[in-house]
């Protein structure tokens, strides 16, 4: 926690996006940012309907080679790195986000955020939230504790399913205290500012984004309760966006 507040709080997250954020990416739509996001990568070894150069197959004779060198073009943005990752296995899990801190990743994370087919029937990503697979849940996360090295962060949708907001309770308890939080929306009075209002207390770093493409929509997520702000697709069609906006809060940072 004391390593991500001095080195990510009140700042600017490039977001993760399948088939986007490799390296190259991360160093041009990053550059200004307080971290980049690489990813989020799939490991499986069938077929699966997500940009090709994004899916690997399990071991690291298939991902390390390439997380070493796209942590290393995305560290040209000058920010700190992550690396994303969801498996139906365990196993891959635990396995490629080690391989990223030994490739040099500052932070790794967890995907449970998708709602892909693959993922929903296995009771993975997204679907781990859900009560009934809590138990699962706990056995990833205590794998990640224990072996991962480098912080964890966990990615969740705010409305993928009616238990996300008690899975957060459980994970803290597990000893998660780092969030990325896709709220959707923005706006005043909107259901993703109240989630947020909802966290305030809960004394976990919260990364948070959801149609972020000012400063206004940036600050304002600071204001009802996250830590940081993600930009994603704004970042796509705007690769100074991130610059823009971290040299704009750093230039408010005492109002937060």
């Amino acid at each position: 926690m004391e390593d991500i507040a001095r080195q990510v709080k009140n700042g600017v997250v490039l977001a993760e996006l399948g088939g986007y954020s490799d390296g190259k990416f991360c160093a041009l739509h990053g550059k200004g940012s307080a971290m980049v996001m690489l990813g989020t990568f799939i490991v499986s070894s069938g077929k699966v309907d997500y940009p090709r150069d994004f899916v690997f197959m399990p071991g690291r004779d298939s991902y390390f080679s390439y997380l070493k060198h796209n942590i290393g073009e995305a560290g040209k943005s000058g920010a700190k790195t992550g690396v994303s990752v969801v498996s139906v296995q365990d196993d891959d899990n635990i396995d490629f986000l080690l391989a990223a801190g030994e490739a040099g990743a500052d932070y790794v994370s967890y995907c449970a955020h998708s709602t892909m087919r693959i993922f929903m029937e296995t009771g993975t990503s997204s679907a781990m939230l859900l009560r009934k697979n809590w138990k699962a849940l706990e056995r990833l996360t205590s794998r990640l504790l224990k072996k991962i090295t480098v912080p964890l962060i966990f990615k969740i949708g705010a409305f993928d399913n009616e238990d996300i907001a008690d899975s957060i309770g459980f994970l803290k308890d597990l000893g998660v205290r780092i969030f990325h939080i896709n709220i959707i929306d923005n706006l005043p009075h909107s259901k993703g500012i109240g989630f947020l209002d909802g966290l305030e207390k809960e004394g976990l770093f919260i990364i948070a984004g959801g149609g972020i493409n000012d400063i206004d929509g940036a600050k304002r997520i600071l204001e009802h309760g996250a830590d940081a702000v993600a930009i994603g697709n704004a970042a796509i069609r705007d690769p100074g966006i991130c610059r823009r906006i971290q040299d704009g809060l750093q230039a408010r940072k005492n109002d937060y």
